[in-house]
């Protein structure tokens, strides 16, 4: 009967958060120390007036990093830190742990693609290098916010979810 006994044990997920976020955090520093010393440094062979750009980048580094951490946080949640019982479990806190997973990731990846091609790059080369920084910042800030606020549900969700429409349209509208 030990099947029978395993079945019924308390199951508990672990989220990949500090995994991921480590992973992440490892993987950029060892990377950009590489790329510090294999290329020119940090916008070293810029022109004076593309200094502006230096905190575009910052801005768009951090959307990266937080982007990574949320997909290296999946990753590590399904394939690292829980067994498939775990992940197989139809406990509601364990569906309801890993929707927030899967829908943190794949909210930042649904509005990806219109961030920054749609609104974010053009905005900064066409607009304003400072300003659309700024505004990358803000939108990283209320991104992070949904997995904090996730389980929550709205209209506290929309804390997050908000603000980051408006960054998108105010950025796109300014294009027109």
């Amino acid at each position: 009967m030990a099947g029978y006994e395993a079945v019924n044990q308390d199951v508990e997920l672990v989220t990949g958060t500090g995994p991921g976020v480590i992973k992440t955090t490892v993987e950029l520093l060892i990377f950009t120390v590489i790329a510090y010393f294999t290329t020119s440094g940090p916008l070293k062979d810029f022109p004076a007036e593309g200094k502006e750009y230096k905190l575009l980048v910052l801005s768009f580094v951090s959307f990266f990093f937080v982007a990574y951490c949320f997909v290296m946080r999946q990753g590590t949640t399904y394939a690292a830190l829980n067994k498939p019982e775990v992940i197989k479990s139809q406990d509601p806190k364990i569906v309801a742990g890993l929707k927030n997973v899967d829908r943190t990731t794949l909210n930042m990846m649904d509005q990806m693609p219109c961030f920054l091609l749609v609104a974010a790059l053009p905005y900064a080369l066409f607009v304003s290098p400072t300003v659309g920084a700024f505004l990358v910042f803000a939108y990283v800030f209320f991104l992070i916010l949904y997995p904090v606020l996730y389980d929550k549900g709205a209209p506290l969700l929309f804390l997050s979810t908000f603000p980051r429409y408006f960054i998108l349209y105010s950025m796109a509208g300014a294009l027109l």
